[in-house]
């Protein structure tokens, strides 16, 4: 009686996560149809993976600030971030990974486009702009200038605005080439288009991570 009782309950919790993995699809799925998915990407709780092989940049600005995200405890908190963005930005490949959990159980949304493995920039966005924790490359700029304030950092001839609070440090640079792009991103915005050749989304179970930068 113990051993279908233990039965029961696995794949009680199972059903769920699998439920709402195929909810969370569903709505990706249609956002993307909708293009929602362009206007704006965030999770509050925590930062999520995104990774690309090569990201080549026009118009690139980078400030500090800081923003809002929800605690697990239903509190808010500050968090001081980068922010991070481009007027036009050309990559090779693109990879970003959602950690979540559902009656305690783990698994992981996986957004994939490109082939980071060619050598070719198969994925444009316009106006993309990254809150991250970290972000890290090997970066190559072109025009840069450091220690402006950070309401005058500019993403080129971009009307979109990285909403800098005055005196905060920022800098900005004509071009931005980032080789080996990894970020623990809260935010990932396109107020412009993104093209996504070989757009691939998955749930996998358990805590998985891109595998674009070693």
């Amino acid at each position: 009686m113990q051993e279908t009782t233990l039965g029961r309950t696995r794949w009680g919790r199972f059903t769920a996560v699998t439920g709402v993995a195929g909810i969370a699809m569903a709505t990706l799925g249609i956002a993307l149809a909708q293009g929602l998915l362009a206007a704006s990407f965030n999770v509050n709780g925590k930062p999520f993976q995104i990774e690309s092989a090569a990201l080549q940049g026009d118009g690139f600005g980078a400030i500090m600030d800081n923003v809002t995200k929800d605690n697990a405890d239903g509190t808010t908190s500050g968090q001081a971030v980068a922010r991070a963005g481009f007027q036009t930005a050309n990559l090779n490949g693109l990879c970003a990974a959602v950690h979540q959990s559902v009656l305690g159980l783990p698994f992981t949304l996986k957004i994939a486009a490109g082939n980071p493995n060619d050598a070719v920039n198969d994925i444009a966005a316009q106006d993309l702009v990254l809150d991250g924790e970290s972000v890290n490359a090997n970066a190559t700029m072109n025009g840069l200038a450091l220690g402006k304030s950070a309401d005058d950092v500019k993403m080129g001839t971009s009307t979109g605005s990285l909403g800098g609070t005055p005196g905060n440090f920022g800098l900005q640079s004509n071009t931005a080439n980032l080789n080996g792009l990894h970020a623990e991103a809260y935010a990932a915005t396109i107020a412009g288009t993104i093209n996504l050749t070989g757009l691939s989304l998955a749930i996998e179970t358990g805590s998985t991570n891109c595998t674009i930068v070693p």
